[in-house]
């Protein structure tokens, strides 16, 4: 893994991807995560059940991020789907959204 970017970086990144998340989050959202991997950033989308709308939905928001940002960005997404339990909050990089969830233990 390469270095990490500074704190003021990390943050405007959290930002702009908050910002393209406005209006687009449904029900169906579970958590939404941003790491730094190997030189690239990585959005990481997790919802509960496969849909078009909300596959298109994450779409316009990778599409509303990379626009907020300088040519030389370099990202790329991951759509996780299902109902396995989440990741931990600190072995997914920055959450940015994470809906509520109960289990029964």
């Amino acid at each position: 893994m390469s270095n990490q970017p500074a704190l003021e970086e990390w943050n405007f990144q959290v930002l702009m991807l908050t910002q393209a998340l406005v209006g687009a989050v449904s029900a169906n959202f579970r958590m939404v995560a941003l790491l730094w991997d190997d030189g690239e950033w990585v959005l990481k989308f997790y919802l509960e059940e496969s849909n078009e709308e909300d596959a298109d939905e994450i779409e316009d928001v990778i599409c509303q991020y990379t626009a907020y940002q300088s040519s030389s960005l370099s990202c790329r997404s991951e759509l996780i789907v299902g109902r396995e339990r989440l990741p931990g909050l600190s072995d997914v990089g920055r959450v940015v959204y994470r809906r509520r969830e109960c289990f029964d233990i």
